[in-house]
């Protein structure tokens, strides 16, 4: 049974509750400020959204169709992320291929960043679409993107159609940071999103550094292209699963009465407590639906691959992006990208050299160079423990402190421990690599380990947290985190080898660590003065 806190952590996809303020008359509330109620007077947790009695709605979807739909959902991000995100175990056989042809170090390094870059591109477009078209259809068209980008990198034989194809790749894989969230938000309740995004972001970690692994082996063993051959068979496995599995989740729900309250969930998952008079304003006239019979869909007609356009497209979609530009106002939202950009960006920046100085230094073989992700595994199980459970506890504590009340910055506390364990990832890693006559080849394990560790539980608690800071919006705001970090982020790794050739790796990486400390600082402010900033933008609305 998830806590009450892993029902607040489905915010970080796009769930928020706007509860009216504590003390105020249902006639004379106002406006949330984004303080949560998490624990009522009971210690019940409202089973929300409130579906329809149609069959066809997402959330009356029998635990099967859901289980299918989740599956594709993370097989494709999964193996979407391996193809943006895996190159940094073999770069040595890439900068080997194109050095002959005049390619610099830095350019081949841009096959693995740009496509990261591109990812928060592909997302701010694949999100409206899927709005305006369909779940599904956009989804199955990411599918054949991914599937014949990464057809076309395999059989690549210079290095700017490699490049063109990478570019593709990330531009599809930016489904996993927009649609696929969305999708899973559609289909579940907020006491299920715990264990249900639980799965989503650790299945992407652990599946993924079985590929760190062994990807290095097997282009050893092949040749560099078998790292796309393979990769396109779970690519096609994906399309094919997602064709028969993942039926359109899009739905439009009418408002529903509880407990002398209007509820409404709009189109970014994000569920909404209103008062009649609130309702009348933003809704106009609220009638209940009435009672009716509702055909269900065939598995037949789940297979259409088109969704249908929804009302007022153009409008949805232009507005979409219209208040993803609104949240960041926002300085919750600003320091949650502030803090994941250096966090991924630092991250990236060690994968990208990590193998160059285990070959060179501590003269490991090319094949070996993925046994440097062996740590990751236990990381991530103990990144998802601490921002989990250890989160949820941390949360319940301090809101039962005031009296059940929630305050989205009592999520910045979780980052005190992943900031100094990060930190010290950073140390050890820039001073192994520095000097490895002096060091064993341990030291960069061991920084990489500790500071993928940092890495996840910032990622987990940074999207957490920016969904939450913006109460007005925080399904967009929860886009613009996840998407904008990969263009923020694209400097500190692109920068790099540039750093390294220009000073060494310490005073590259120290460099970096500055970076990181002074932005984790912005933390301490954020927490005392976010808040005003939260009710200032109540009053205002």
């Amino acid at each position: 049974m998830t806590s009450a806190v892993d029902h607040a952590k489905a915010a970080m996809i796009a769930e928020h509750m706007e509860l009216p303020e504590k003390g105020i008359l249902p006639e004379q509330q106002q406006h949330s400020n984004g303080d949560l109620q998490l624990i009522n007077t009971i210690g019940e947790i409202r089973r929300i959204p409130i579906p329809s009695s149609d069959p066809n709605d997402p959330l009356n979807y029998s635990k099967w169709r859901k289980l299918g739909i989740l599956v594709c959902c993370c097989w494709f991000s999964i193996f979407s992320l391996v193809l943006v995100g895996g190159l940094g175990p073999i770069l040595g056989v890439f900068i080997g291929l194109y050095a002959p042809t005049g390619r610099t170090v830095q350019e081949v390094v841009n096959l693995t960043t740009y496509p990261s870059l591109v990812m928060a591109f592909g997302s701010f477009l694949i999100l409206p679409l899927s709005m305006m078209f369909g779940r599904r259809p956009i989804f199955l068209g990411c599918c054949v993107l991914l599937l014949g980008s990464t057809l076309g990198a395999g059989a690549s034989n210079s290095y700017n159609t490699h490049m063109a194809c990478r570019i593709l790749q990330g531009v599809a894989t930016g489904a996993t940071e927009s649609v696929l969230p969305l999708i899973i938000t559609d289909m579940s309740f907020v006491d299920e999103r715990g264990l249900w995004f639980g799965v989503y972001w650790g299945s992407q970690n652990l599946i993924n550094t079985i590929f760190g692994i062994s990807a290095s082996y097997l282009v050893a063993a092949t040749s560099w292209r078998y790292f796309y051959w393979v990769l396109a068979i779970f690519a096609a496995g994906g399309l094919v699963t997602g064709f028969f599995l993942l039926a359109e989740t899009r739905y439009t729900r009418s408002p529903a009465s509880m407990d002398g309250q209007v509820v409404f969930t709009d189109e970014w998952g994000v569920t909404h407590f209103l008062t009649d008079a609130e309702a009348r304003a933003r809704l106009g006239d609220v009638h209940q639906p009435d009672d009716q019979e509702y055909r269900e869909k065939t598995y037949l007609q789940h297979l259409n691959p088109v969704s249908g356009t929804a009302p007022n497209a153009l409008k949805l979609g232009l507005g979409a992006n219209v208040k993803m530009l609104q949240a960041c106002s926002s300085p919750g939202v600003i320091y949650a990208i502030l803090a994941s950009s250096i966090a991924l960006g630092v991250g990236i920046a060690m994968s990208l050299v990590y193998a160059s100085i285990l070959t060179t230094s501590f003269h490991w073989s090319e094949k070996s160079i993925g046994l440097v992700n062996v740590g990751i595994f236990p990381a991530s199980l103990a990144a998802m423990f601490y921002a989990g459970y250890c989160g949820d506890k941390m949360n319940i504590w301090l809101a039962k402190r005031r009296n059940g009340v929630h305050l989205p910055e009592d999520t910045l506390v979780q980052l005190i421990l992943p900031f100094f364990v990060g930190a010290i990832g950073i140390i050890i890693f820039a001073v192994t690599a520095n000097a490895p006559e002096s060091h064993s080849s341990w030291g960069i394990i061991m920084g990489w380990t500790l500071y993928e560790f940092a890495f996840i539980v910032v990622l987990i608690t940074t999207t957490h947290f920016g969904s939450e800071a913006f109460p007005k919006n925080p399904g967009p705001a929860l886009v613009v985190v996840i998407g904008v970090k990969n263009i923020v982020s694209f400097g500190a790794s692109f920068g790099i080898v540039p750093m390294v050739h220009a000073f060494n790796y310490l005073i590259a990486f120290m460099i970096l660590f500055g970076i990181y400390v002074g932005i984790f600082l912005l933390g301490i402010p954020v927490y005392f003065f976010n808040p005003k900033w939260r009710a200032y933008m109540a009053r205002e609305k």
